[in-house]
């Protein structure tokens, strides 16, 4: 016997492309936003820490705009997912798809200025962050031009 099908419900097929860059670029720079991206080398202080070898400080993405950055990530992952989960958003004259570019956008916007803030004692979490950055500004992109095309993906056949 079937299973009776469910209306809604999270599917990647019926995602557009511009919605899977931003949902995976954002998750993706919110994972590395907890590794080093800043860092100092204690070693060769000798006298003053007592020779330790390999001592170290690091500090990781979340430092200063890094809040920020996460914020913004977890804004676009949960407004993609909520627009592919089917829920319905009355935003007026306003796309959908232009909200997600926006705020795609300003996640990448704010990951680039937290890169520059932190060029000082730079680690490879900032590196990979900038990365990810300009993945999300091309998914933001894409977004934008399916804003502008009046739509998203077309739903998934039956």
């Amino acid at each position: 016997m079937a299973q009776p099908q469910r209306p809604g419900g999270f599917s990647m097929t019926g995602l557009s492309t511009g919605s899977k860059i931003l949902i995976v670029g954002c998750l993706l720079l919110f994972v590395d936003l907890f590794f080093p991206w800043q860092g100092i080398d204690f070693g060769g202080l000798g006298d003053f820490l007592g020779d330790i070898p390999g001592a170290s400080a690091n500090i990781s993405g979340f430092n200063g705009l890094g809040v920020l950055v996460a914020i913004l990530a977890i804004v676009t992952i949960v407004w993609e997912v909520l627009l592919a989960a089917g829920v319905a958003i009355n935003m007026g004259t306003t796309s959908p798809a232009l909200i997600g570019a926006v705020a795609g956008g300003l996640t990448a916007a704010f990951t680039i200025i937290a890169f520059l803030t932190k060029l000082t004692a730079i680690k490879w979490g900032a590196f990979v962050g900038l990365i990810l950055a300009l993945v999300v500004a091309y998914g933001a992109y894409i977004r934008f031009q399916e804003g502008k095309l009046g739509g998203t993906a077309p739903p998934p056949a039956a």
